[in-house]
């Protein structure tokens, strides 16, 4: 897969995620819409919520509550999705949630793939795992990230990282879209700092590309070993995302 099909095939998603059609993308820089559910969405706990915003190739996507529409005509004028997610301006969006109600949940930061890794040498065992065999670690309490044990985005793939057979890590990709997985990694406390969790990611990346899917690898911006592992593991900065909750 290229790198200009694993775009394409991202925005596709993110279309239907943000109530966007290609030709508004197209035409604009600055998208604000009604949020409507479009068939083939990533459904998440968030999906429906008051406002979502998307930062990505450089432009704002807004899905609302219709009601907001007006204040996001207004106050999005002369602004741009590099600086959108600065604190002074999430203080001036907090403040008309509020009125209505609402708060901003989260921010998140999301990579694709490139094709640049820069990872350890592997001087442990690989186990596979496929979509059955996952459920062994249902009840593995260790197991945070990697794993979503949730219908609506299935786990299909994992690869986990073994000394003799102790576990040192596992990483492991839910369907979120038809064609987006997203990659979670857990390492445990002994095994940090080997490069395990970039080496895991990699492994998986490349396993999820050969399936033809893209996969996609999320974090928050204070997270910094978690960027690391992204960047090591081959990954790039993609987009942001904000999402709202009721108060």
């Amino acid at each position: 897969m290229t790198q200009a099909e694993i775009i394409n095939t991202a925005k596709a998603q993110l279309l239907r995620d943000f109530s966007c059609t290609e030709a508004d993308f197209a035409a604009k820089d600055t998208i604000i819409n009604k949020n409507i559910p479009f068939e083939g969405r990533r459904i998440y706990k968030s999906d429906g919520c008051f406002v979502k915003i998307l930062c990505f190739m450089g432009k704002i996507i807004v899905s609302c509550d219709e009601k907001m529409i007006p204040f996001f005509e207004n106050w999005l004028r002369g602004k741009t999705s590099a600086w959108l997610f600065q604190y002074d301006k999430l203080k001036e969006l907090e403040s008309e949630l509020n009125k209505h109600g609402h708060t901003i949940a989260d921010i998140h930061e999301y990579y694709l793939p490139t094709g640049n890794a820069d990872t350890k040498p592997i001087d442990y065992a690989l186990r596979w795992f496929d979509q059955q065999s996952i459920f062994q670690f249902e009840t593995d309490d260790r197991i945070t990230e990697a794993f979503a044990f949730d219908k609506t985005h299935p786990d299909m793939i994992a690869v986990g990282a073994y000394d003799g057979e102790n576990l040192m890590g596992m990483a492991g990709a839910s369907c979120d879209g038809e064609d987006l997985w997203q990659i979670g990694i857990d390492v445990f406390p002994p095994y940090k700092g080997r490069g395990v969790g970039s080496n895991l990611t990699r492994e998986l990346k490349e396993a999820i590309l050969a399936k033809n899917k893209v996969p996609f690898y999320g974090t928050v911006q204070s997270h910094m070993i978690s960027k690391s592992v992204a960047i090591k593991a081959g990954f790039m900065p993609a987009w942001s995302e904000l999402y709202t909750m009721k108060l």
